[in-house]
């Protein structure tokens, strides 16, 4: 990214422009990995990632799109806080959103990983685990739930979950930049849990306990499965308790992301109480 002439960031109008090509690149897989970066699109999320704040490293706009105020407020302070960035042309910037109405202004950020053994859970405090989490879009709603629910962090027990791919940082509507968020193996998870004392409790259909029966003990974890497997045996072993979500009618499972928002307010509700 190129730092601005003037008053104005310079434009990039060319699909082979090696600055479109680096935003491209970040749409992957392999290219967050690598980089260790990923992007965001619109004036909340931007927004919410200046105010974290969070490692803004450049910005890209697009002026035909930008015609909210706040969001031109936005990029003139970006813009004179030295930040680089450049300006893309309209098809150019389409290329890189999700949104159906594109509001004319994204950011490349820097990955935030916590280390694991950074943490140190407070008396009272909530954790989740989530174990294969395959849909971007739940693995965005489930962080947004877990910043409404008070969870002090996200552990991500497996190398597929991406909370940086662009479908989960839309989903998360700026939660991702409050989190933290922490890669490790169902044994580092296990081991850390143990050695400061929290209570894991994990979800599945087939639990023996109702949820609604538990009595939390504080520090305590709760662990969800992926969408088609569920949980697996090595993080059942390991949970001092397994609960289930009653069901009606015919359904014999919910939405991932609806059963982790579901668990956790019954957790915080217990906790006020």
């Amino acid at each position: 990214m190129e730092v601005m002439h003037g008053d104005k960031y310079p434009v990039v109008s060319q699909s082979r422009d090696s600055r479109f090509l680096t935003l491209r690149f970040l749409q992957t897989p392999q290219g967050r990995s690598r980089s260790g970066l990923y992007l965001i699109e619109g004036i909340r999320h931007v927004a919410r990632a200046l105010e974290q704040p969070a490692a803004i490293e450049s910005v890209f706009v697009d002026p035909s799109l930008l015609s909210n105020p706040f969001g031109q407020k936005l990029a003139r302070r970006l813009r004179k806080s030295g930040i680089p960035g450049i300006r893309l042309a309209p098809q150019l910037y389409r290329d890189l959103t999700l949104a159906g109405e594109p509001q004319g202004i994204g950011a490349v950020l820097r990955q935030q990983w916590t280390p694991l053994a950074s943490l140190e859970p407070t008396r009272n405090s909530l954790w989740l685990a989530l174990e294969s989490i395959e849909s971007p879009g739940n693995l965005g709603t489930i962080l947004r739930t877990a910043e409404a629910a008070g969870v002090a962090g996200v552990f991500l027990i497996d190398a597929e979950a991406d909370p940086y791919d662009p479908a989960a940082v839309r989903a998360s509507m700026g939660s991702l930049f409050s989190q933290k968020l922490i890669r490790c193996s169902t044994r580092e998870f296990a081991d850390w849990a143990r050695r400061r004392g929290l209570t894991i409790v994990s979800s599945s259909p087939a639990g023996l306990l109702d949820y609604r029966a538990l009595r939390c003990q504080w520090p305590i974890a709760l662990v969800v499965g992926g969408e088609k497997h569920g949980l697996s045996e090595r993080i059942v072993e390991v949970s001092d308790f397994t609960v289930r979500i009653p069901m009606r009618g015919r359904c014999d499972s919910i939405n991932v992301a609806v059963a982790a928002g579901v668990l956790l307010f019954e957790m915080t509700s217990q906790c006020r109480r």
